[in-house]
């Protein structure tokens, strides 16, 4: 994150997957999309609220060559119990979305479950844990 604007400044495209915490909240603001190529293309397939919503419906509006693909929603159903857009980006040539749904693949249940009870079981025999994240860095 310490080189983001070098990064924003130099890349073509540019896709978010990473976790959503207090630092990276609206880690994708007007400033950041300024610095990106007129024609850069930027995908989030984590976390809606990594990109600050208004400014990157008014870049794409103001910007017809800058694309943006999501596959996360601001307002979404598991979190709000409903679906919500608060700006007409599907109404937008230079804008894909998709629905926030990777979780609904077979077998991603029961994988989940597998690396948790792993984890468990590793913590008991005290070795190393997959996917330790600090409470402090979360809401």
């Amino acid at each position: 994150l310490k080189d983001l604007d070098y990064v924003l400044k130099e890349s073509d495209i540019v896709v978010l997957s990473i976790a959503l915490n207090n630092r990276t909240q609206n880690l994708i603001g007007r400033h950041e999309l300024e610095l990106m190529k007129q024609d850069a293309i930027l995908v989030n397939v984590a976390r809606a609220a990594l990109i600050d919503e208004t400014a990157l419906f008014e870049h794409l509006v103001n910007n017809p060559h800058f694309k943006a693909g999501i596959d996360a929603w601001w307002v979404e159903p598991f979190s709000a119990g409903t679906f919500k857009m608060d700006h007409p980006f599907c109404e937008l040539s230079n804008f894909i979305g998709s629905p926030h749904n990777s979780a609904m693949v077979p077998g991603v249940i029961r994988r989940a479950v597998e690396l948790a009870a792993l984890n468990v079981l590793n913590f008991i025999q005290d070795k190393p844990i997959r996917g330790i994240v600090s409470r402090k860095q979360y809401r």
